[in-house]
């Protein structure tokens, strides 16, 4: 691992071709950091692309230059480096590989296991825009536009649920002021774009979804599940479940919530929320995913069925919280 200064040497120095990218199914950290650092080096850097596995959701269209996000399944090009965000293992990206004769990994995940040239990792950050944000302090403050700040400002809103999560420092919002006194950002921008532009199809799609809402553990364990026809009899997109997560876990009584999405016929997302009382990275990392103490999750291919899913995860929640 290295420091923020020597990453900011590092990024300073890179030359040649360099490719950003991001894990897949981009949330507001990884299209907010990617967005924010293309922005940043085009400043400084001529020869400079950003390829994401999956396409960016609707409600970031309003981000600065983000229709210079190339979405695609395979990587042809090559590039003298990668600088990958918000993610450390290349499987996650999506991709099979990333053609990059060097690589740099920023990244704040506590299961964090980077296949990097070189890494930095901060697990106490709240995300990794705001390591960015960091980072880019040292290699120029003058660099730090609207065009900049707005990405990166999005992304530390998205990945601290407003600035309410307990991962928000002091700190985190000295930058937050930061990038709107740089940037010149209103933040109901942000807000009006990430939560009040909901469409029919969302509406439709969370009211099937709800109506799938389960208990275990004595209530301890609340539920949603993402059926693939649900998409199909709603016309929505599977990035439309971004937040639907909250509403079990708002519920009196609940510790752990956990969403089931099947992105594909028999392939699913497992995406766990805690209140604080146990560790659901831990309990991801048990069935090969990650994230963070409170936010985490795996993926998974039902050869035995969801049922059998279900048990075993909520054994292994049971046993965390039981200890």
């Amino acid at each position: 691992m290295i420091s923020r200064r020597e990453v900011a040497q590092l990024i300073e120095n890179m030359g040649g071709k360099i490719l950003i990218t991001s894990h897949k199914n981009p949330d507001g950290d990884a299209i907010g950091s990617a967005l924010g650092w293309f922005n940043f080096l085009r400043k400084l850097k001529s020869d400079l692309k950003v390829i994401l596995y999956d396409d960016v959701p609707y409600f970031y269209d309003f981000l600065p230059n983000v229709g210079k996000i190339v979405s695609s399944k395979k990587i042809d090009e090559q590039f003298d480096w990668a600088i990958i965000l918000d993610v450390s293992e290349v499987s996650r990206t999506g991709f099979d590989s990333i053609p990059a004769k060097n690589s740099l990994v920023i990244d704040h995940h506590v299961t964090a296991n980077p296949e990097s040239t070189f890494a930095i990792v901060e697990p106490t950050m709240p995300s990794t825009c705001e390591l960015s944000l960091e980072i880019m302090k040292f290699i120029g403050e003058d660099l730090i536009d609207y065009e900049v700040a707005l990405p990166i400002y999005t992304g530390m809103v998205t990945d601290t649920g407003s600035f309410g999560y307990s991962s928000t420092t002091p700190q985190t919002l000295r930058n937050a002021a930061f990038l709107l006194e740089k940037g010149g950002i209103n933040p109901y921008t942000v807000i009006k774009n990430l939560f009040e532009r909901n469409r029919l199809t969302r509406i439709k799609l969370l009211q099937k979804v709800l109506e799938t809402l389960d208990f275990a553990l004595d209530g301890k364990i609340a539920h949603i599940t993402l059926y693939q026809r649900f998409l199909e009899e709603t016309g929505a997109g599977i990035e439309e479940t971004e937040g639907f997560i909250r509403y079990p876990r708002s519920i009196e009584g609940v510790e752990v919530a956990v969403f089931f999405k099947e992105y594909e016929p028999g392939r699913w997302k497992v995406s766990l929320r805690s209140k604080g009382s146990i560790d659901v990275a831990a309990i991801s990392s048990k069935f090969g995913g990650g994230g963070h103490v409170m936010a985490a999750g795996f993926e998974y291919s039902a050869t035995e069925g969801l049922e059998k899913l279900k048990e075993q995860l909520f054994y292994a929640i049971g046993e965390a919280l039981s200890q």
